[in-house]
Parts: structure tokens; C-alpha cells; sequence
């Protein structure tokens, strides 16, 4: 048998965790369709947790609004002289867009390229 598999589940592990750690994990459970054991041993063990269906949709959302911003910034011919503050704030939204899709904490730099 696999020591994955569900008959061998007789040992118990006790993990310490604040009380906003143990929500922050259930919810992730919740959003994966997991029990918080399963969640935790799926995770654990090396899988990806993935993503749920809605959480799918909601990043290609996303996605489409950059692109749609980005094709904004393509399309626009010969910038006006107040046109560059569109830009910046279109390449911003672009910027906050993607930090949502991060999958952990981001900090953008602040300095230019």
C-alpha cells in the first residue's frame, strides 16, 4: 500500500498556530474545497494547492483588464503632453492588477528600470 493512502491515516500531528493563522488556513482549505487535514497533507506533502474555479475566473478578470489597458497604451498615437499621466495611470493599474495575482507578498520596486 501507499503511504499516501487513506488507510494508513493513524498518526496525528499537533502544529501550533496563532488564531489568525488558523483562519487565514481554513479559509484556504474552504477556497481549495478541502477539509483543513486535507488541505494541510495535499500542501504539505509537496502538491500545489490550486485553485478553485471561481478563483479561475477571477484571475483571468483580471488579466483581461491589463491586457485592455495594455492595448489602450498600444493604440494611443502621438501622446498629447498630459497624456503621459494616462499612461502612468493605466501602468499602474497594470502594476496593482498583477500584485494581486502574486501568490505571495510582493513588494514592487519603487525605483526606475
Amino acid at each position: 500500500m501507499s503511504p499516501l493512502n487513506k488507510a494508513n491515516r493513524t498518526a496525528q500531528l499537533k502544529v501550533n498556530v496563532s488564531s489568525a493563522e488558523k483562519e487565514v488556513l481554513m479559509q484556504k482549505a474552504a477556497a481549495a474545497g478541502r477539509s483543513l487535514s486535507d488541505y494541510l497533507r495535499h500542501v504539505g506533502l509537496g502538491a500545489r494547492a490550486g485553485a478553485s474555479a471561481v478563483q479561475v475566473l477571477q484571475m483571468v478578470g483580471l488579466l483581461e483588464e491589463a491586457l485592455a489597458l495594455l492595448e489602450q497604451i498600444a493604440q494611443q498615437q502621438a501622446p498629447a503632453q498630459g497624456d503621459g499621466l494616462v499612461i502612468l495611470a493605466r501602468l499602474q493599474r497594470i502594476e496593482q492588477l498583477l500584485v494581486m495575482l502574486a501568490p505571495v507578498p510582493f513588494v514592487a520596486r519603487t525605483s526606475a528600470c
